[in-house]
């Protein structure tokens, strides 16, 4: 994994985790920072299955 990838999936996994903590504190997330959560997964998502076709090719 190129050291590029990994930044990014660290941004990505700090902000969601930060959503993900606010969550179990028992606080409800807002409509929008649901589907900011949900977005930065799919980012993600992305990000690793481009990361996989890399390896491939």
């Amino acid at each position: 994994m190129s050291k590029e990838t990994k930044i990014i999936l660290d941004e990505l996994n700090f902000t969601i985790g930060k959503l993900n903590q606010k969550e179990r504190e028992g606080k409800e997330l807002k409509e929008s920072q649901y589907w900011y959560r949900e977005g930065l997964k799919a980012a993600r998502d992305i990000v690793l299955n481009v990361e996989k076709l890399a390896n491939i090719f």
